[in-house]
Protein backbone atom coordinates (compact mmCIF):
# COMPACT_ATOMS: atom_id res chain seq x y z
CA UNK A 1 0.00 0.00 0.00
CA UNK A 2 1.62 3.22 -1.18
CA UNK A 3 -0.35 5.43 1.23
CA UNK A 4 1.16 3.65 4.26
CA UNK A 5 4.67 3.89 5.68
CA UNK A 6 4.92 0.15 6.31
CA UNK A 7 2.41 -2.64 5.70
CA UNK A 8 2.64 -6.14 7.16
CA UNK A 9 0.90 -8.85 5.13
CA UNK A 10 0.48 -12.28 6.73
CA UNK A 11 3.56 -11.75 8.89
CA UNK A 12 4.68 -14.42 11.32
CA UNK A 13 7.85 -15.08 13.26
CA UNK A 14 9.17 -18.46 14.34
CA UNK A 15 12.25 -18.79 16.53
CA UNK A 16 14.11 -22.06 16.34
CA UNK A 17 13.52 -24.80 17.02
CA UNK A 18 9.74 -24.32 17.04
CA UNK A 19 8.76 -21.30 19.12
CA UNK A 20 6.14 -19.25 17.27
CA UNK A 21 5.95 -15.67 18.52
CA UNK A 22 3.79 -13.97 15.88
CA UNK A 23 1.20 -15.39 13.49
CA UNK A 24 -0.56 -14.05 10.36
CA UNK A 25 -0.41 -10.35 11.19
CA UNK A 26 -1.93 -7.91 8.71
CA UNK A 27 -1.27 -4.33 9.75
CA UNK A 28 -0.24 -0.99 8.31
CA UNK A 29 1.02 2.26 9.78
CA UNK A 30 0.03 5.45 7.98
CA UNK A 31 1.86 8.79 7.93
CA UNK A 32 1.03 10.78 11.04
CA UNK A 33 -0.62 7.84 12.81
CA UNK A 34 -0.05 7.10 16.52
CA UNK A 35 -0.25 3.50 17.71
CA UNK A 36 0.42 1.75 21.01
CA UNK A 37 1.17 -1.99 20.93
CA UNK A 38 0.43 -3.69 24.24
CA UNK A 39 1.27 -7.09 25.61
CA UNK A 40 2.95 -8.85 28.49
CA UNK A 41 6.66 -9.51 28.64
CA UNK A 42 7.58 -12.08 26.01
CA UNK A 43 4.39 -11.57 24.00
CA UNK A 44 6.28 -10.45 20.89
CA UNK A 45 6.10 -6.64 21.11
CA UNK A 46 9.79 -6.09 20.45
CA UNK A 47 9.76 -8.69 17.69
CA UNK A 48 6.86 -6.92 15.99
CA UNK A 49 8.60 -3.55 16.17
CA UNK A 50 11.83 -5.00 14.84
CA UNK A 51 9.99 -6.50 11.88
CA UNK A 52 8.13 -3.23 11.29
CA UNK A 53 11.43 -1.35 11.18
CA UNK A 54 13.15 -3.81 8.81
CA UNK A 55 15.50 -4.82 11.59
CA UNK A 56 14.32 -8.44 11.68
CA UNK A 57 13.21 -10.69 8.84
CA UNK A 58 9.84 -12.36 9.37
CA UNK A 59 9.56 -16.13 9.01
CA UNK A 60 6.50 -15.70 6.78
CA UNK A 61 4.62 -12.93 5.03
CA UNK A 62 5.75 -9.61 3.57
CA UNK A 63 6.85 -6.24 4.90
CA UNK A 64 5.76 -3.80 2.21
CA UNK A 65 7.41 -0.40 1.84
CA UNK A 66 6.67 1.90 -1.10
CA UNK A 67 4.46 -0.82 -2.54
CA UNK A 68 7.24 -3.43 -2.60
CA UNK A 69 8.29 -6.35 -0.41
CA UNK A 70 11.25 -4.76 1.36
CA UNK A 71 12.83 -8.14 2.08
CA UNK A 72 13.30 -8.56 -1.66
CA UNK A 73 15.49 -5.45 -1.63
CA UNK A 74 19.28 -5.72 -1.30
CA UNK A 75 20.43 -5.20 2.28
CA UNK A 76 22.08 -1.93 1.24
CA UNK A 77 18.68 -0.53 0.19
CA UNK A 78 17.01 -1.68 3.41
CA UNK A 79 19.81 -0.10 5.44
CA UNK A 80 19.42 3.15 3.49
CA UNK A 81 15.67 3.16 4.21
CA UNK A 82 16.23 2.59 7.92
CA UNK A 83 18.81 5.36 8.06
CA UNK A 84 16.69 7.88 6.16
CA UNK A 85 13.16 7.02 7.28
CA UNK A 86 13.32 5.35 10.70
CA UNK A 87 13.92 6.74 14.18
CA UNK A 88 14.23 4.28 17.08
CA UNK A 89 13.92 4.93 20.82
CA UNK A 90 15.06 2.10 23.10
CA UNK A 91 14.02 1.43 26.69
CA UNK A 92 17.53 2.13 28.02
CA UNK A 93 18.12 5.21 25.79
CA UNK A 94 21.24 3.58 24.34
CA UNK A 95 23.39 6.72 24.36
CA UNK A 96 27.09 6.16 23.73
CA UNK A 97 28.88 7.00 27.01
CA UNK A 98 32.05 8.35 25.40
CA UNK A 99 30.15 10.98 23.41
CA UNK A 100 28.51 14.17 24.65
CA UNK A 101 24.74 14.46 24.46
CA UNK A 102 25.02 16.68 21.38
CA UNK A 103 27.42 14.26 19.70
CA UNK A 104 24.99 11.41 20.38
CA UNK A 105 22.12 13.32 18.79
CA UNK A 106 24.14 14.30 15.74
CA UNK A 107 25.59 10.80 15.26
CA UNK A 108 22.90 9.60 12.79
CA UNK A 109 23.57 12.66 10.65
CA UNK A 110 27.30 11.98 10.72
CA UNK A 111 26.71 8.38 9.66
CA UNK A 112 24.56 9.54 6.75
CA UNK A 113 27.28 11.91 5.60
CA UNK A 114 25.12 15.01 6.01
CA UNK A 115 27.26 18.19 6.05
CA UNK A 116 27.83 19.62 9.52
CA UNK A 117 26.19 22.92 8.61
CA UNK A 118 22.90 20.99 8.27
CA UNK A 119 23.16 19.17 11.60
CA UNK A 120 20.17 20.04 13.78
CA UNK A 121 21.15 18.37 17.05
CA UNK A 122 21.33 21.54 19.12
CA UNK A 123 17.93 22.70 17.90
CA UNK A 124 16.41 19.34 18.80
CA UNK A 125 17.99 19.40 22.24
CA UNK A 126 16.47 22.84 22.78
CA UNK A 127 13.15 21.41 21.65
CA UNK A 128 13.24 18.57 24.20
CA UNK A 129 14.41 20.85 27.02
CA UNK A 130 18.09 19.83 27.06
CA UNK A 131 19.68 22.80 25.35
CA UNK A 132 21.88 23.52 28.35
CA UNK A 133 22.94 19.88 28.69
CA UNK A 134 24.37 19.47 25.19
CA UNK A 135 27.98 19.15 26.36
CA UNK A 136 27.21 16.79 29.24
CA UNK A 137 27.90 13.06 28.96
CA UNK A 138 25.16 10.43 29.35
CA UNK A 139 26.40 9.47 32.83
CA UNK A 140 25.51 12.97 34.00
CA UNK A 141 21.87 12.74 32.91
CA UNK A 142 18.84 11.54 34.84
CA UNK A 143 16.75 8.74 33.37
CA UNK A 144 14.18 11.18 32.02
CA UNK A 145 16.87 13.40 30.50
CA UNK A 146 18.50 10.41 28.82
CA UNK A 147 15.19 9.45 27.20
CA UNK A 148 14.70 13.03 26.02
CA UNK A 149 18.12 12.89 24.43
CA UNK A 150 17.25 9.55 22.82
CA UNK A 151 14.09 11.08 21.35
CA UNK A 152 16.11 13.99 19.95
CA UNK A 153 18.54 11.52 18.39
CA UNK A 154 15.68 9.54 16.84
CA UNK A 155 14.36 12.72 15.22
CA UNK A 156 17.71 14.03 13.99
CA UNK A 157 17.25 12.69 10.47
CA UNK A 158 13.62 13.86 10.13
CA UNK A 159 12.25 10.29 9.98
CA UNK A 160 8.87 9.34 8.58
CA UNK A 161 8.41 6.64 11.23
CA UNK A 162 9.48 6.60 14.88
CA UNK A 163 9.42 3.32 16.78
CA UNK A 164 9.73 3.36 20.57
CA UNK A 165 10.22 0.10 22.48
CA UNK A 166 9.14 0.50 26.14
CA UNK A 167 10.44 4.11 26.18
CA UNK A 168 9.05 4.71 29.69
CA UNK A 169 9.77 1.28 31.14
CA UNK A 170 12.66 2.48 33.32
CA UNK A 171 11.02 5.72 34.44
CA UNK A 172 8.89 6.86 37.34
CA UNK A 173 5.25 7.72 36.55
CA UNK A 174 5.81 11.48 36.40
CA UNK A 175 8.81 11.05 34.11
CA UNK A 176 6.82 8.62 31.96
CA UNK A 177 3.99 11.13 31.59
CA UNK A 178 6.49 13.85 30.64
CA UNK A 179 8.09 11.64 27.98
CA UNK A 180 4.68 10.75 26.52
CA UNK A 181 3.63 14.40 26.49
CA UNK A 182 6.85 15.28 24.65
CA UNK A 183 6.38 12.48 22.10
CA UNK A 184 2.79 13.58 21.51
CA UNK A 185 3.77 17.23 21.01
CA UNK A 186 6.60 16.36 18.62
CA UNK A 187 4.48 13.91 16.66
CA UNK A 188 1.68 16.42 16.21
CA UNK A 189 4.20 19.05 15.12
CA UNK A 190 6.36 16.95 12.80
CA UNK A 191 3.71 14.48 11.58
CA UNK A 192 5.83 11.33 11.70
CA UNK A 193 4.17 7.96 12.25
CA UNK A 194 4.65 6.78 15.83
CA UNK A 195 4.49 3.21 17.15
CA UNK A 196 5.12 2.61 20.85
CA UNK A 197 5.38 -0.85 22.42
CA UNK A 198 4.59 -1.10 26.12
CA UNK A 199 2.99 -3.20 28.83
CA UNK A 200 1.53 -0.04 30.40
CA UNK A 201 -2.02 0.65 29.19
CA UNK A 202 -1.88 4.18 30.63
CA UNK A 203 0.22 5.16 27.60
CA UNK A 204 -2.91 4.87 25.43
CA UNK A 205 -4.32 7.88 27.26
CA UNK A 206 -1.04 9.76 27.56
CA UNK A 207 -0.34 9.46 23.83
CA UNK A 208 -3.97 9.66 22.64
CA UNK A 209 -3.07 6.73 20.40
CA UNK A 210 -4.81 3.84 18.67
CA UNK A 211 -4.30 0.70 20.81
CA UNK A 212 -3.42 -2.79 19.61
CA UNK A 213 -2.87 -5.90 21.70
CA UNK A 214 -0.71 -8.92 20.96
CA UNK A 215 -2.77 -11.93 22.03
CA UNK A 216 -1.36 -15.44 21.49
CA UNK A 217 0.84 -14.15 18.67
CA UNK A 218 -1.93 -12.28 16.85
CA UNK A 219 -2.52 -8.54 16.72
CA UNK A 220 -5.96 -7.23 17.70
CA UNK A 221 -7.53 -3.80 18.11
CA UNK A 222 -9.67 -5.28 20.90
CA UNK A 223 -8.39 -5.80 24.45
CA UNK A 224 -7.87 -9.42 25.57
CA UNK A 225 -11.23 -9.82 27.33
CA UNK A 226 -13.04 -8.68 24.16
CA UNK A 227 -10.88 -10.61 21.72
CA UNK A 228 -11.54 -13.99 23.29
Amino acid sequence: MRDSLVTLVGVGKLYEPSVRVLSDIDWSVAPGERCVVLGSSGSGKSTLLSILGLLLRPSQGEVQVEGENAWMWPEKKRAAWRTAKLGYVWQDAGLLPELTVLENVNLPLHIRGIPKKKWNGQNLLERVGLGRRSHAHPSELSGGEAQRAAIARALAGSPSLVIADEPTGNLQQRQAEDICRLLLELQEELKFGLVVATHNEALIKYLQADPYWIIDGSLSSNPPEEAT
